[in-house]
């Protein structure tokens, strides 16, 4: 038996079905193939859109979240109304990017700040998706002031307050990652069969080894997250999934309400894989954010 789980938990397992198998997820190839980029002395690979250095145009920043990587934004990318250059990065120990996956956010932020640099970005809209959230708080903190790179605004999808991890959960990320990933994806949609559903847990089901356990040792080592949104003075989107059972809509308001200037939008029926089981509304938030008019339906 699977011990239960503690009060409002973010992740948690609720039985011991096997894992799926599932195909390997692909990208198409296009003009927003990876480029890579040197980043504390190791290659770092990203999916580009547009030019990152060119203009004054604010970037679109996309920060994956655990056991995932820029694949995971592909909506984003293909959305022809999103005009802006846009750059997805996958964190270390994943796809092109070497090196071992971080197991503290502020490593993972410390990182993300050099990578803005080194793509050559100056303004940014972070947009971080569950444990990117965590990331794009950290990264906005550390660049506060930098002469290279500005925050203009933050974009948080399904975050939390306090992003805990099933103890459980935890440790089966290491003795079963794929029976651990199987359960996630039990809590992860509340629209199992939305548009991109099928690709998002093969992008789930692809992660290399360690990186799952990595990735959630960091959010349950975190902590309260509302002390660091108090300190963000910048414009903050919050978008919360009704139906999310792994980062709690009453959570992602809970963080919300700490910070100085925030809205929040929720999304009835949807869970945590927001983009890829109703993106419309997603996309849209993404357009608003960086000046291209689009009503949030």
């Amino acid at each position: 038996m699977v011990p239960g789980p503690p009060a409002d938990p973010v992740f948690i397992i609720t039985n011991k079905n096997q894992p799926r198998k599932r195909p390997p997820m692909t990208e198409t190839p296009s003009a927003t193939d990876p480029r890579v980029y040197m980043v504390h002395g190791q290659p770092a690979t990203a999916r580009v859109k547009g030019d990152p250095a060119a203009g004054d145009a604010p970037v679109l920043v996309l920060l994956h979240g655990a056991g995932l990587d820029r694949r995971f934004w592909r909506p984003v990318f293909d959305d022809a109304a999103i005009t802006t250059p846009v750059i997805a990065f996958d964190l270390p120990g994943r796809q092109g990017s070497e090196g071992t996956a971080f197991t503290r956010i502020s490593d993972s932020a410390a990182w993300i700040a050099a990578a803005l640099k080194a793509a050559g970005v100056r303004r940014a809209v972070l947009v971080g998706h569950s444990m990117g959230t965590l990331i794009a708080m950290e990264t906005a903190l550390l660049l506060r002031g930098d002469d290279a790179v500005t925050v203009d605004r933050l974009v948080l999808l399904a975050p939390a307050d306090v992003m805990a991890v099933n103890d459980a959960l935890l440790q089966q990320t290491l003795n079963d990652p794929a029976a651990a990933q199987a359960m996630m994806d039990k809590w992860s949609y509340g629209i199992p069969d939305g548009p991109h559903c099928a690709e998002a847990r093969a992008n789930a089901a692809d992660a290399p080894a360690g990186v799952l356990h990595a990735d959630l040792t960091a959010c349950n080592a975190f902590g309260s997250a509302l002390d660091l949104a108090a300190a963000i003075s910048v414009p903050v989107d919050v978008v919360v999934g009704e139906a999310d059972r792994m980062t709690r809509a009453k959570q992602g308001r809970a963080l919300a309400a700490a910070f100085r200037h925030a809205e929040v939008t929720a999304l009835d029926g949807v869970g945590h894989m927001m983009l890829h089981e109703k993106p419309e509304p997603v996309l849209a938030m993404l357009r608003r954010a960086v000046g291209v008019i689009s009503p949030v339906v």
